[in-house]
């Protein structure tokens, strides 16, 4: 069994960005690097959603507690991460 560290709002924002990958790919028939760049900014934007709303607490921005996170990273931090490759994937600056 594979063992996957996070919490299970984490995964569960990386399946709905899977969901929104097969929709684009599958059904839509876009592009690679479109459709991942719509995964990173709705990873991003799940992830902020929740920790605004608990943005008084200390930590906020960063804690496992109080969003999501995928081994030792916050969601947020891995969406920017998908819409900067996929960007410079779709200009071409990186093959």
């Amino acid at each position: 069994m594979l063992h996957i560290r996070g919490n299970a709002l984490g995964i569960a924002m990386f399946v709905i960005g899977g969901v929104i990958a097969g929709v684009g790919g599958f059904i839509l028939k876009l592009g690679d690097a479109p459709i991942m760049i719509m995964v990173g900014v709705a990873l991003f934007l799940m992830d902020m959603i929740i920790r605004l709303r608990v943005r008084n607490q200390a930590g906020w921005l960063m804690s496992k507690q109080l969003g999501g996170y995928f081994f030792f990273i916050p969601v947020w931090i891995l969406g920017i991460l998908v819409i900067i490759i996929n960007i410079l994937n779709g200009l071409n600056l990186i093959s």
